[in-house]
């Protein structure tokens, strides 16, 4: 059976909306995401067959494309964009996987840009019947029929904690956690390596900007910000932001033609649904059904990231799925580190492979869950 090595990959700092990198254009971001593997893994940009890119709130058109153009790389290599929202940037590298199992592709970069600093105000054609004068201008794509439920991101995640029934102080203890590990790891040291300071005016951008030096009084001093007299602040949910990342990935025959050292072995990746109204539980589902899948129990898994747009989604997944916190984002999550959009799904990814390799563990999981009732997932194998 073919198999699909993950080489590495590189990523930017993130940077709040309307904070670093405010007006820096996604592709611009990406195109040193690009040439940053290129050169780190030391394979040339004619060799690549393909560059797969997730995005959510950009212009639209096929950004991909204009990101390996801006990036200098030749006209003969093709770009693909995918949007499927939160997990873009995963979906980029399970697609790429399959086309390399499948035999169409040997070498190919997959991850995703998000600058929401940039992102074009969209409005509905005026025959639309959502079309609405006073307010033309929509915050984010329908995720579903009218029929269906279809909540805002954090109006969903209010609805989720009623259900599961998460206290406000675990969601804040959640965040507190969150941002101390995250603290750590950056004090460590331990992205350095994928990780790529981008140059702003003379200023060197390394850190991500949102890992702050929270506290539990602070958490409970901030308001609700979804729902009135709701559980969820700024403080248990993570802010907007602008960010790219990518990975390498390979055949067995490219890794051993152009000479690379994988860092990891991709063993599946899978795409899930469920109902529209608990999009934030998709990654209960992600993980049971690929462990399932690959005749694997949960115990067996070392190590698992998921997306933490919000402090409720984690411990409801956690609890769920019935694992340690001492499992879960071991070096931090979105709540500390941020979530642009397109890009989180490959940035969990590479954290995760940091994750193993910080605590030498073998196996992992990443998932994410989308809104619309959709989630993500990728088993890994760290080498």
């Amino acid at each position: 059976m073919k198999k699909v090595y993950i080489i590495g990959g590189l990523r930017t700092p993130v940077a709040k909306t309307g904070g670093a990198f405010k007006n820096i254009l996604p592709e611009k971001l990406g195109a040193l995401v690009l040439n940053g593997i290129s050169e780190k893994y030391k394979v040339s940009p004619k060799y690549i067959n393909q560059v797969i890119l997730g995005n959510a709130v950009g212009t639209g058109g096929n950004i991909a494309r204009v990101t390996l153009l801006e990036a200098g790389w030749p006209e003969s290599i093709p770009g693909i964009t995918i949007d499927f929202q939160c997990g873009s940037g995963m979906s980029a590298v399970n697609l790429a996987a399959s086309q390399i199992l499948a035999g169409q592709a040997d070498l190919i970069i997959a991850g995703g840009i998000e600058s929401t600093s940039l992102a074009p105000k969209r409005q509905f054609n005026e025959k639309d019947p959502r079309y609405d004068e006073k307010n033309p201008f929509y915050q984010r794509a329908p995720f579903a029929p009218e029929n269906f439920a279809d909540p805002d991101m954090g109006v969903g995640a209010e609805k989720l904690g009623e259900l599961v029934g998460i206290t406000r102080e675990e969601m804040d203890a959640q965040a507190l956690l969150s941002h101390q590990r995250a603290k750590k790891a950056t004090t460590e040291g331990l992205f350095e390596d994928i990780i790529i300071p981008i140059n702003i005016d003379d200023k060197i951008i390394t850190k991500d900007e949102s890992i702050r030096n929270i506290t539990e009084k602070l958490l409970k001093r901030m308001p609700p910000v979804f729902v009135e007299d709701g559980k969820i602040t700024a403080g248990n949910s993570c802010l907007t932001h602008d960010g790219a990342a990518g990975v390498l990935l390979a055949s067995e025959e490219a890794v051993k033609r152009y000479n690379l050292k994988p860092e990891g072995l991709f063993l599946d990746g899978i795409h899930v649904g469920v109902q529209t109204n608990l999009f934030p539980l998709a990654p209960v589902k992600v993980i049971n059904d690929i462990c399932k899948k690959n005749n694997l129990k949960i115990n067996e898994i070392d190590l698992i990231e998921i997306n933490e747009a919000f402090a409720v989604k984690v411990i409801a997944c956690s609890k769920e799925l019935k694992i340690s916190q001492e499992k879960v984002n071991i070096l931090g999550g979105a709540l500390a580190y941020g979530h642009p959009y397109g890009a989180s799904g490959c940035i969990i990814l590479l954290h995760l492979l940091k994750a193993l390799e910080y605590s030498k563990g073998k196996t992992g999981i990443a998932a994410i869950g989308v809104g619309g009732g959709t989630g993500s997932g990728i088993l890994l194998e760290r080498l």
